[in-house]
């Protein structure tokens, strides 16, 4: 059966968390362990996640992120996608295996460390009524008495881009100086997509767990400052999804082939072949050089994205370790492509609260 995986935690003994919603039948949440590392895992009966309806899939990403949390309560938890399935626990041991030093090196970074969500919003039909009653655009209303349907349409537009810029404006202030005030107690933030007009800002912040307290007086006083003209909205403390959320892919032979073909390599290649070559095939493919070849940069792109999959196939192999891709050597040939997992750790922009999707 295959497994759903949640994220990984520093373990060296087998533990359990109780059960999971995921699957169509409750199934227990568990770890599998490689040396002190440890995939917290459960039995997934289900298909992919792809063919789920919006409403299946709002309920899977609950239910993954109920998980994650429950975990974050006794264990520092690396939260992995939502969504991300492996054939069985041989591929998960394989997976610590080939991401250990850079799981594990995150792993501690992210020790103590907790995110908080912010979302502000404000009441934007009151704020419209204050701008409409600016004296720039009052002065507009008035300009469109006696005037043509076409002059009074241009009027219209002028005045509505008038309204955006100083909507714009005014968010901006108000999130200047909240990012001023709640950036002192964090160590890093991530600003996330605002999906309406109502929202002023969306940010998570990274801060140690023991600067919470801090962190919610920060927010009361800007607040205050404010006088409650923004509506502030604190979610956490939740695992670091915005700073360290762990994505794993399987290697595809036949893309990795023909990269190593157009790059001109053999069955296998160190970090610093493997930049050489792209140096090499780069510069005789460069437009420059083929000033009347109208294919020239659509060729120079396939290079560089050649280099690119190849670059991120090696670092995936070691969990992007500098010191060691200096000097190991990676395979390129098909049956050990077809076994290798790429592990990155990446930032992602939330959709919605501790969303992975």
């Amino acid at each position: 059966m295959r497994k759903y995986i949640y994220g990984v935690i520093s373990a060296n003994n087998p533990v359990r968390f109780g059960q999971s919603l995921l699957s169509s039948t409750p199934d227990e949440v568990y770890t599998v362990v490689h040396r002190d590392l440890a995939c917290v895992v459960s039995n997934h009966n289900r298909s992919d996640f792809t063919s789920l309806s919006k409403e299946d899939k709002l309920r899977c990403l609950m239910a993954h992120q109920g998980i994650i949390e429950r975990v974050m309560k006794e264990y520092t938890i690396l939260p992995v996608k939502f969504g991300t399935l492996v054939e069985d626990e041989e591929e998960m041991r394989c997976i610590l295996e080939q991401g250990y030093e850079k799981l594990a090196q995150t792993l501690d970074q992210m020790d103590s460390l907790v995110e908080i969500e912010v979302a502000a919003t404000w009441d934007l039909k009151e704020v419209l009524e204050e701008i409409g009653n600016a004296i720039e655009i009052m002065e507009l209303k008035r300009s469109m008495a006696g005037q043509s349907a076409s002059e009074i349409l241009e009027i219209q537009i002028n005045a509505g881009k008038l309204v955006r810029e100083s909507l714009d404006r005014r968010r901006e202030s108000y999130r200047s100086q909240t990012m001023q005030s709640l950036a002192r107690v964090a160590l890093d933030t991530q600003p996330n997509a605002l999906v309406a007009d109502e929202m002023v800002m969306n940010v998570a912040f990274l801060i140690q767990r023991e600067k919470q307290e801090e962190f919610d007086r920060q927010v009361t006083l800007i607040n205050e400052a404010f006088n409650d003209q923004i509506n502030f909205r604190v979610i956490g403390p939740l695992p670091p999804y915005s700073f360290s959320t762990v994505e794993i892919k399987r290697a595809e032979p036949d893309k990795i082939t023909e990269a190593r073909q157009l790059l001109g390599l053999g069955s296998d290649v160190s970090d610093k072949e493997l930049k050489e070559a792209y140096r090499h095939v780069a510069a005789e493919s460069h437009p420059d050089v083929h000033p009347d070849n109208d294919t020239s940069d659509e060729q120079f792109a396939r290079v560089r994205e050649a280099f690119v999959l190849l670059r991120d196939y090696c670092r995936g192999q070691n969990g992007g370790v500098e010191q060691e891709m200096n000097s190991r050597r990676y395979s390129l040939m098909p049956q050990d492509v077809s076994q290798a997992f790429l592990i990155e750790i990446k930032r992602p922009a939330l959709q919605t609260a501790g969303a992975l999707v």
